[in-house]
């Protein structure tokens, strides 16, 4: 699969995603020169580059009636990830783990006509990660 990451992400997510999921294309914004192209023509235009899917935060898309069409009548499979509004390695490891976790059902799903995803962002809070115990000597 072909895979296009929004100029709303942040350019380090794509590596590990490269990694991880080798036998697919990721892209962004900037190797395809698309930055700043407004959401309708960059869908066709996704679709005309053979893009299968967009990975995107603007969760607005699917709300705007003319975007909601638009990326229905693109073909693309329609990926959004929610934005924490967080910051630093915080921010990183949060967006990073959730499409990787995320994008694994992505791909194994089969769709039946145009389809949206909605990643659930992975839990980050510190007693949902992490399991920290004294060791008595």
């Amino acid at each position: 699969m072909k895979v296009y990451l929004d100029e709303n992400l942040p350019p380090f997510v794509v590596e590990p995603l490269r990694v991880v999921y080798s036998q697919h294309v990721f892209r962004t914004c900037d190797e395809e020169r698309l930055r700043g192209m407004e959401d309708v023509p960059l869908l066709s235009t996704l679709r005309a580059r053979a893009f299968d899917a967009i990975v995107t935060r603007d969760r607005a898309q699917l709300k705007n009636p003319e975007e909601r069409e638009a990326v229905a009548a693109s073909g693309l499979r329609w990926i959004g990830v929610a934005d924490k509004k967080l910051r630093g390695l915080e921010q990183l490891t949060i967006t990073v783990s959730t499409l990787i976790a995320g994008m694994r059902f992505v791909f194994e799903h089969d769709p039946q006509g145009p389809t949206s995803y909605a990643l659930q962002t992975v839990p980050h809070g510190e007693t949902q990660r992490i399991k920290i115990r004294l060791l008595a000597a």
